[in-house]
């Protein structure tokens, strides 16, 4: 039986094989490795006096209202539902971020499969579960909102896809924008610039939405938004609303803000510096399954193409990495929404040398040096991801071992020790 064929007939158990590494690559070890993160520190902190006083629309910092950290509050409303729920501890304060990463795999390896088949969503929920950066930069061993955004950035994709085929589904968009606004702000314009590109297309084609569908999608949106904007204003007036859209937006987007700056290809250097085992296994599958350049620039001009799948995946894979590149605030977590596309490429490359080569005699020790590649990749990533969480993680030799074992305190002593650092930034 064929490796394809295998695929084919036992997709589902070995979907949850994947499924289940990835959950372990997430899951092990969360309750003993330490806050290592300044915007995590931010966010158990906020949470846990939130889940103490009671007050949703106002985030506070040491009990006074922050202003620092500009983002609207869905992360930290979630963050302390599972305070109160399991108890202020490691665990509650990474749950959400965990659950979010796993989702994204498993809706990554069943969209896959039904645009590329079985194989290339296996290997591309193999690749998202093993990879450094989507499981430790801000991913989903931490307490912060990007897996939670690359789950809403994946779900848009995915529903716009649906919708080609069933126009009611488009309806989704609306809480899916909503939750992005609600988590990262305007960060939500990455999913939105999609939806534009998407929408744009179809519109030059002259493929229209149903009107009725595209304004319950847009009262889904207003709604919660609108809610929250209202209470917001009612607090205290446009001073967090400017702040969100003046330095979170426009600012950071304009300047390079403290610090975090980068060249043109500072995301070029973040994805080798990170995922150096798959990029080397999809420069292998290259070679073995050559290059054919007329295909290479027709992908790479996706926008002239009269298929809208092609369009979609396009705009997905170029807008995740572009919106980041021209930002001028550069941050290796930015990316955390382009690693569910880079792993499907990774995953496409591989199948489609194989798929090639199946029935090429001469191309044996090609195909023999592909597979080894990839179970060389899946090893390294596997055996980093292990010593980091013991020899860099590892709260045991932390000076947060004392209390991690009494999480208020750890969570009080981690607020003085970032308390400092906000009062000189402010």
């Amino acid at each position: 039986m064929s490796a394809a064929a295998l695929c084919r007939q036992h997709f589902t158990p070995l979907a949850l094989c994947v499924l289940a590494l990835a959950a372990f690559n997430l899951a092990w070890r969360l309750n003993t490795e330490f806050v290592s993160e300044w915007d995590e520190s931010l966010y158990g902190i906020t949470a846990w006096e939130m889940a103490k006083s009671g007050d949703s629309i106002g985030t506070t910092f040491l009990g006074h209202l922050d202003y620092y950290n500009s983002k609207p509050p869905l992360n930290v409303w979630l963050i302390a539902f599972a305070f109160r729920l399991f108890g202020a501890n490691l665990v509650s304060l990474r749950i959400v971020s965990t659950l979010s990463a796993c989702c994204i795999v498993a809706v990554l390896q069943m969209w896959v499969r039904r645009l590329y088949g079985p194989a290339v969503g296996l290997l591309a929920g193999l690749v998202l579960a093993t990879s450094f950066a989507f499981v430790y930069v801000h991913g989903g061993r931490s307490g912060n909102a990007d897996p939670l955004f690359t789950l809403l950035v994946l779900l848009t994709v995915v529903t716009l896809a649906a919708a080609q085929h069933r126009p009611w589904r488009i309806v989704w968009l609306g809480p899916l924008l909503a939750g992005a606004f609600l988590l990262k702000g305007m960060a939500v314009l990455m999913p939105l610039s999609i939806v534009f590109g998407v929408e744009a297309w179809r519109l030059f084609h002259h493929h229209r939405r149903n009107r009725r569908a595209i304004a319950v999608a847009l009262l889904l949106f207003a709604l919660p938004v609108g809610a929250w904007i209202a209470a917001r204003w009612q607090l205290d007036g446009a001073r967090f609303l400017s702040q969100l859209f003046m330095y979170d937006f426009i600012a950071g987007s304009l300047t390079p803000l403290e610090g975090h700056n980068g060249g043109l290809w500072y995301y070029a250097d973040v994805l080798q510096k990170y995922h150096y085992d798959w990029l080397a296994a999809g420069l292998v599958a290259l070679w073995v399954g050559g290059i054919r350049w007329p295909s290479v620039w027709e992908h790479l001009l996706f926008w002239r193409s009269d298929d809208e799948r092609t369009i979609l995946l396009g705009s997905w894979v170029t807008l995740t990495l572009l919106i980041p590149t021209l930002m001028q605030t550069k941050n290796s977590w930015y990316l955390q929404p382009f690693y569910p596309a880079f792993a499907l490429g990774i995953a496409w490359l591989v199948d489609r040398a194989l798929t090639r080569t199946a029935h090429v005699l001469t191309a044996r020790g090609r195909r023999i040096a592909l597979i080894s590649v990839v179970l060389l990749a899946v090893g390294v990533a596997e055996g980093r991801l292990w010593w980091y969480s013991f020899h860099r993680r590892d709260v045991a030799d932390s000076t947060q071992v004392s209390s991690w074992r009494r999480p208020t305190s750890l969570l009080a002593e981690r607020s003085f020790a970032t308390a400092g650092t906000m009062q000189r930034r402010s």
